[in-house]
Formats: C-alpha cells, structure tokens, sequence
C-alpha cells in the first residue's frame, strides 16, 4: 500500500490535506481501487509550533502511515482525521533532536586567527 499526497483545499484558517491509497497490482480487484484521507490542519498551531506550512504534508503523512500502521488493508475505508497539538509537538521535538544530533556531529571551527605573514589584522580589543 502507498498513501500519495493529493493537493490541498484552504477554508478559511483550516488546511485540508488529501491523500489516496494505491494497492499493489495483484490485489486491485478485490479492493476498492481510490481510498482517501484528509487531514484537517489549524494553520494558527503551524504559527504556535514556528512550522513551515510546506510541512505539513509530511507531517500528515507520518500521521497517516502511524495511523493505518496497525490496521489490515482489507478494512481501510475513507476517513477524515483532525492535526492536533500534541502531533505538532511530536513532530517539533523529533525535529530539535535530529538537529541536535547534527550539531554535536559537526566538528566545532577553531577562531579565526591570520597568519603573521598575512596583511590581515584584526582590530585590537577593547576591555
């Protein structure tokens, strides 16, 4: 099963994202051939949480795929969930972690420092 991202509507301060199932091959004749989601997003808690709204798919997407993780895909039906605060600060926090495990891997810069031969110099300091 590939969930495939399908646009957005905007009505008013409410972002709908909509998404479709795609089945394999093999099994479309036996499965209703178009599933769709939608996701309804507050765009005020994307401006709470300092989210790019050009995440907001993702964001749904990782909803969606947590979602039907669990679910057989004999059963999946349309449906229609709600973005919550608590899925922004899921989202927020994994964020900061992956961006403080880039930066302890980063390898930290020595001060700059001309060379004695160079014509640069630095302004002297003042105490």
């Amino acid at each position: 099963m590939q969930l495939v991202y399908m646009g957005f509507t905007q009505e008013a301060s409410l972002r709908c994202f909509h998404f479709q199932r795609i089945l394999t091959q093999a099994r479309l004749t036996t499965l209703p051939k178009i599933v769709q989601f939608t996701l309804k997003a507050d765009m005020a808690l994307f401006m709470q949480h300092h989210i790019p709204v050009q995440e907001g798919p993702a964001i749904c997407l990782q909803i969606l795929t947590d979602t039907l993780a669990g679910s057989d895909e004999d059963q999946i039906a349309s449906a229609s969930y709600a973005i919550t605060k608590e899925h922004l600060s899921t989202f927020v926090s994994a964020r900061t972690l992956v961006a403080e495990a880039k930066a302890a891997r980063r390898k930290p810069r020595p001060p700059f420092k001309p060379s004695s031969s160079s014509q640069l110099k630095l302004p002297p300091r003042l105490n």
